[in-house]
Formats: structure tokens, sequence, C-alpha cells
């Protein structure tokens, strides 16, 4: 992208130089990188479509992974401590809470893995309501999931815990995600 520049440019300066005044130069010059200038935001447009503008306020999204080894108790936060994606700043990896900025209808997601050869419960909550459950069976390493699509009021919280009343149960680090957005 910067040789196109470059090439541009010095194409562009070059061919105002001859018998003219200085102004007229300058002014030829002036027109000629404004045009340059112009063909490299197109040029980066094509490319990169809309990648390269803002993302407006309004969209939510994100993505977390649990890093440790966690040991549950009963109903215990699953704090996703990794962000990996966080568009609105609508998940707070140090309580493990999702909180909706907005009225509207989301999508979360939650994988995992069990790890201790026992098996694993989750749940999904809605303001500690269960809206999703996830078991990954007993074994060695075997993973679970669950969904949701829900409709959401502004100040809701959505968090992933550990399911009541089952005693201890480990979750593996590393290989649990959890994730949503607003649609």
């Amino acid at each position: 992208m910067t040789y196109i520049f470059v090439s541009i440019v010095f194409i562009s300066i070059a061919s105002v130089t001859g018998g003219e005044d200085c102004c007229r130069k300058i002014g030829k010059a002036k027109a000629a990188l404004s045009e340059a200038i112009s063909t490299l935001q197109n040029t980066k447009k094509e490319f990169l479509g809309e990648t390269g503008s803002t993302i407006p306020s309004s969209k939510i999204a994100f993505h977390a992974q649990l890093t440790p080894h966690v040991t549950l108790g009963s109903t215990q936060t699953v704090i996703f401590d990794h962000v990996i994606t966080n568009i609105g700043k609508a998940y707070n990896q140090h309580t493990g809470h999702f909180t909706a900025p907005f009225n509207g209808i989301y999508f979360f997601a939650c994988t995992f893995l069990q790890t201790g050869g026992s098996y694993l419960h989750l749940q999904m909550v809605q303001n500690s309501i269960e809206i999703s459950k996830g078991h990954a069976s007993s074994g060695d390493a075997v993973a679970g999931s669950m969904n949701a699509v829900i409709y959401l009021h502004k100040g809701d919280v959505v968090k992933v815990r550990h399911y009541p009343s089952l005693g201890t149960q480990t979750i593996h680090g590393d290989w649990s995600y959890f994730m949503g957005y607003l649609l």
C-alpha cells in the first residue's frame, strides 16, 4: 500500500515539473496528492470492506476463556477470566457476569470440559433463573455445551454457574469458553 502511494506521489510530482511557474507546479502537485489520497482511501475500502470503520456503539459481543482449572461449589459462578472479545464492554471478567446494556434478543453459548474424571453440570442463568443447562459425563476430558436465545432488559445479568446441590466438580481451564452477542 505504501509503495503504491509513493509511486503515485512521485509520478504526480514528476509530471508537474517543467517550464511552468512555481505556484502552478505546487497547485498541480497538491491536486495530484489529493487524488492519490482519495485513490488509497477507496482501495482500502475495496480490500477491507467495513472492517476499517469504527464499530457502532449498539453492537454488543463478547468471547471469554477460562484459563485455570476451577473446582466449583454449589451455584458458584464460573469466571471466564481471559477476554478475547468484548465489544461494548458488557462482560466483566472479574465477576463472570454479562450485563445487558440494551433491551433486545441475545444469543449465548458456553462450551466446557470436565477434568478429574468425574461429571460436570453447569447452568446458564438470567438473574438467577435457569435459561440453559449443560452436562459433561464422567470419563477422560469429556466436553459439554449449552446455548440460549433470550430477550433481556437493560441491566439483566447472564452468567454461567455450577449446578446447585451437586457437591464439588472441576471445570478444565484453557478448553472452556463463554460467549454471547446482541442479535
